[in-house]
């Protein structure tokens, strides 16, 4: 039987998923030794090509979002790593898989993979054929929104610009992209960048400080013609806040050959893929009080579901009577990092009367983005309604068995959180007091 780890954050991101997702990772890779005999023998799947074979039977899938993630893994031996376009779990062998609603960013995927080959682990990483892709002018106009609005609410790694882009037209698969020619790649970027952006550009200079860019009518930008980006260029130099490297065409021919490396690096394949795997890891981004399907506080949430609601379907397309363990991470007091209403906040005055064990965290350093780490108070009764009500999107599961799970990280910091009251209605319980998988203890298992 496949076994199935679904990561969920459980409030506004930040609670520890990296963690998570390495401790399951690493109690399936001390199982695999003991089942690969077994799948040798009964494996009906046809062999991979050389190019396509898995390096362990365990698959770290990246479910939404995009490398604005920043999940956390320490291992005992003092290693740390920040994964943003790779699995959590790729220190125990794990391959990365990028979902159909993961949006790749092949100037961050190089990044990333040259820093963990230069460290001795070079994840095999595959992607779903429809990713959408993250440009560097996408995350040039994040970059100067966030200026012109003066608030916390983005990492800066374009990903609204993305969906924004893709939602008027102006962007295509990347397998779509990828088996151009290089003339026509270079063609398209160019009209991304000249044309696209010569009309983005000059919107956010006109958008209001109280006005949602996220409003603006598509139809302009559905029938924008070449001959419109004739003063592009010169319009655009004037405007304040761009970046003089926004035309450069070392920067176009760069990203080019990112694009071009990952296409080699990352085959692409449907999610029928992942069959082949004992172990598979969902690994979602960000909290459930992000979810971008939420319409409160819409500015300040993420554009993706971060539940289990697009997980939940692509298990249920995929898998057949595998067993699925949902669970959902928080730290034993709440954070959020980026501008937006916050449950139970402490005052910065107060926090180290009220979380006097908290230390400074090596991870949501403040930045100019999303400004400094925020901090509050864990309602239990909250947290666990939130969970429930997000879990019920199981209750129509027909293929395979679903069961939630909690884990509750950074006890070692505070320990006054209700645990019990919350694993009264999951069944199931985790309990992290320090930074590593060894600092995991499964005190409660529901079978």
């Amino acid at each position: 039987m496949q076994e199935i780890k679904v990561i969920i954050g459980a409030s506004y991101g930040d609670e520890g998923k990296g963690l998570a997702t390495d401790y399951f990772g690493a109690k399936a890779a001390a199982q695999t030794a003991c089942h690969s005999a077994e799948k040798t023998a009964v494996s009906r799947v046809p062999l991979l090509s050389a190019a396509e074979h898995p390096s362990s039977g365990i698959i770290n899938v990246l479910t939404n979002g995009g490398p604005q993630r920043g999940h956390t893994v320490e291992l005992k031996n003092g290693r740390r790593h920040v994964f943003k376009h790779f699995g959590s779990a790729a220190f125990r062998g794990a391959a990365s898989y990028f979902d159909r609603q993961f949006m790749i960013n092949p100037i961050e995927f190089m990044r990333e993979y040259d820093e963990l080959a230069a460290e001795g682990t070079a994840p095999a990483a595959y992607m779903h054929p429809d990713c959408r892709f993250t440009t560097p002018w996408d995350m040039i106009a994040n970059q100067v929104l966030q200026e012109k609005r003066g608030l916390h609410s983005s990492c800066g790694f374009g990903i609204w610009e993305t969906v924004l882009r893709y939602q008027r037209g102006w962007g295509i698969p990347f397998h779509s992209f990828a088996n151009m020619s290089r003339e026509d790649r270079i063609t398209y970027l160019r009209r991304i960048r000249d044309i696209y952006y010569a009309k983005r550009i000059r919107e956010i200079q006109e958008i209001g400080e109280n006005e949602n860019e996220a409003a603006a009518g598509t139809s302009t930008f559905a029938g924008l013609a070449a001959e419109e980006s004739a003063n592009a260029q010169m319009t655009l130099k004037e405007i304040a806040g761009l970046p003089d490297y926004f035309f450069s065409e070392d920067l176009l021919f760069h990203f080019d050959e990112d694009c071009e490396s990952m296409r080699i690096l990352c085959p692409m394949l449907a999610e029928t893929f992942l069959k082949r795997f004992q172990t598979i890891l969902f690994e979602n981004a960000q909290g459930l009080l992000l979810d971008g399907n939420s319409r409160d506080q819409e500015a300040f949430t993420t554009p993706s579901t971060t539940g289990i609601g697009r997980v939940f379907q692509t298990v249920e397309n995929v898998f057949e009577n595998a067993d699925v363990e949902v669970c959902y991470v928080t730290r034993s007091y709440l954070t959020r990092h980026g501008d937006g209403t916050m449950e139970h906040e402490i005052a910065p005055a107060e926090l180290k009367k009220q979380l006097p064990g908290v230390c400074a965290d090596l991870t949501n350093v403040e930045n100019c983005f999303q400004g400094r780490l925020r901090y509050g108070k864990m309602d239990t009764d909250l947290l666990t309604a939130r969970i429930l009500s997000d879990f019920a999107h199981c209750e129509g599961a027909a293929r395979n068995r679903f069961r939630p799970s909690l884990m509750v990280t950074h006890l070692n910091e505070y320990a006054c959180i209700d645990t019990d009251l919350a694993a009264d209605h999951l069944g199931t319980l985790y309990l992290s007091d320090g930074r590593t998988a060894d600092h995991v203890t499964a005190c409660r298992i529901r079978a």
